[in-house]
């Protein structure tokens, strides 16, 4: 086979170091041949398998609704409803879903968002055990007197006249029930906060461990 020289284009057989016409060696053909070789070689191979950016949420969710269960349960107990039971919603949540989808990875920010969910599963579940423990226990009555005793010892704290008709308000009953509203949506944002900050610190120490 013949190719062109670079210098006077004239035909040179393969192998030929130098060009009879002229004399250019043909060292720079055979380094351009194996240069463009070597990018057909780049473009022909295959690509490694890219792992899946992002959360898999087929996955998550489950994880997100097993750890809220959990944690709904460990509200019932004493240190669960000071934060632990919250916190570990977005714990669990981010460990659930390591066991499920092993290859994944997630970053603080990640485990924070799977925490969040977790933490409003967590959160629904908890209200509607708390409504059936009413139910069956009669329990609603020691609520609206811890209420009560709750609104009462914030009206010996103050001597306002205007503050004493808003605690007045608040224990009739449309008081109350306005009340426990504004409890439930303080509860809310806890536990998401809470969850959150488990989630976020879970992935952050699985990332550390893997990475040492």
């Amino acid at each position: 086979m013949e190719h062109p020289c670079y210098q006077c284009s004239a035909p040179v057989e393969d192998g030929t170091a130098f060009c009879p016409h002229c004399g250019a060696a043909q060292i720079r053909v055979a380094s351009e041949e194996v240069r463009r070789s070597g990018e057909r070689a780049d473009v022909l191979a295959p690509s490694a398998p890219v792992v899946p950016a992002g959360i898999q949420w087929s996955q998550a969710l489950p994880s997100a609704a097993l750890a809220g269960l959990i944690a709904a349960g460990l509200m019932f107990i004493p240190l669960g409803a000071f934060g632990l039971g919250m916190i570990s919603a977005g714990v669990m949540a981010v460990l659930f879903y390591r066991r499920r989808n092993p290859a994944g990875t997630l970053s603080p920010g990640m485990g924070a968002r799977l925490g969040a969910v977790s933490g409003v599963l967590g959160f629904g579940i908890f209200a509607v055990f708390t409504a059936i423990e009413m139910l069956v226990f009669h329990s609603g009555g020691q609520v609206r007197a811890l209420l009560l005793e709750t609104i009462e010892q914030q009206a010996l704290r103050t001597s306002d006249p205007q503050a004493q008709q808003y605690v007045t308000y608040l224990k009739s009953p449309p008081g109350l029930a306005l009340f426990m509203g504004l409890m439930l949506v303080a509860m809310f944002f806890i536990f998401l906060v809470f969850s959150s900050l488990g989630g976020s610190l879970a992935a952050a120490l699985l990332r550390r461990r893997e990475r040492s």
